[in-house]
């Protein structure tokens, strides 16, 4: 059974503290080419697992001669620390919902957009193009991609009762048998919900030492802190864990790699939920390389076989039209391909807060002691 190893946590999350800030590997950077001449180039991109297929960054690659440098991206205070020490030598980088203008912009760190200069923008759903807290006076802040609320999965085998609740994450008979993404300001807000209170990314001292308590119930329940969401997937599929947390659609993404059928929940004392979008680095030296490649990649057919692959719901609308033409209605209804405003309503964005800087130091405390 793999161990989480305790001294990988400290320098991890010594590195995304908001007062120290790790150093992103940016190898086989290239100049931009003159894209309105035909050519192409490398352009650095900092991004989820999730946000991206191999097969279409090769077809590109191909037909446009536009290559995709992608460094791996965690969680939202882990990119904005690195955006905030390597700037410029990234062209693009992911983020969520409230990070996007209470940090990126906040700090000049991205540079605003008119996404109707996108032509690849109206296959959007018209909402997702006029989202209030992406629009600015100069612009939008990012080219919206996808969104789900955080939900637990659990594998009926070896649960039961059936779950309703941030409880069962600390129940000892799952010792070792759970797996959570490395987000540890998103864990601390977990736990926050768990302790029923509301406004988790701006806590009290008070909250945060009663979320304290909650951690240290969590923390020998932890078989590891998986870094993409393909991670938490794949344990569930060789059973390895009994319990995940997660986005929407992990129930097929299971069954499809081959493992058993596994149920999901959004908790009832409430969860987090998130809307990601991709922005423009401030000062990139590839950044005329960006619209080009999203102008490819952003299309309903690609965004449709991201949907599939990945699980989660996305915001273009024309995808959907896809799906349906595929087969695939049933399984975008499920997981509320067309509900973004009513399921996101219902739950807390993600964002910076008061409480980040202390969450990821609490969580630091216990995790990596």
């Amino acid at each position: 059974m793999a161990v989480f190893d305790q001294q990988y946590s400290r320098r991890r999350f010594l590195q995304i503290s908001a007062a120290v800030g790790a150093v992103v590997s940016l190898g086989g950077v290239t100049a931009a080419c003159n894209v309105t001449g035909g050519q192409g180039g490398t352009f650095n991109w900092m991004t989820w697992g999730d946000h991206y297929i191999d097969e279409q960054l090769k077809a590109i690659e191909a037909s446009d001669k536009i290559i995709a440098n992608i460094s791996e991206l965690a969680g939202n205070a882990e990119g904005f620390a690195k955006l905030k020490e390597v700037k410029g030598q990234l062209d693009m980088i992911s983020g969520d919902a409230l990070w996007v203008p209470d940090a990126y912009y906040k700090d000049g760190l991205i540079e605003p957009f008119d996404i109707n200069d996108l032509k690849v923008a109206s296959q959007l759903y018209p909402f997702a193009r006029e989202f209030p807290i992406w629009t600015k006076p100069e612009g939008y802040l990012g080219y919206p991609f996808g969104w789900s609320p955080i939900s637990i999965y659990y594998n009926p085998k070896f649960v039961d009762p059936a779950p309703d609740s941030w409880e069962v994450l600390f129940d000892p008979k799952y010792e070792k048998r759970i797996v959570v993404e490395n987000q540890p300001e998103e864990i601390v807000a977990y736990m926050g919900k768990a302790a029923g209170f509301d406004d988790v990314y701006n806590m009290t001292d008070d909250q945060l030492a009663t979320v304290k308590g909650y951690l240290e119930r969590l923390k020998p329940n932890v078989l590891r802190f998986a870094q993409q969401a393909t991670d938490s997937v794949n344990s569930m599929i060789s059973e390895e864990a009994y319990l995940i947390t997660g986005n929407l659609g992990n129930e097929d993404r299971v069954k499809d790699g081959g493992g058993p059928e596994i149920k999901g929940y959004i908790p009832k004392e409430g969860t987090v939920g998130w809307m990601d979008a991709e922005m423009v680095v401030k000062g990139g030296a590839n950044t005329s390389l960006i619209f080009p490649y999203l102008e490819k990649a952003e299309v309903a057919e690609n965004i449709a076989a991201n949907f599939i692959t990945h699980g989660r719901p996305l915001f273009n609308e024309a995808a959907y039209k896809v799906l349906v033409d595929q087969g695939e209605k049933d399984r975008a209804d499920r997981y509320h391909y067309n509900e973004s405003e009513s399921i996101l309503a219902a739950t807390t964005l993600k964002g910076p807060g008061t409480s980040t800087e202390k969450s990821i130091q609490l969580f630091n405390d216990v995790f990596a002691a």
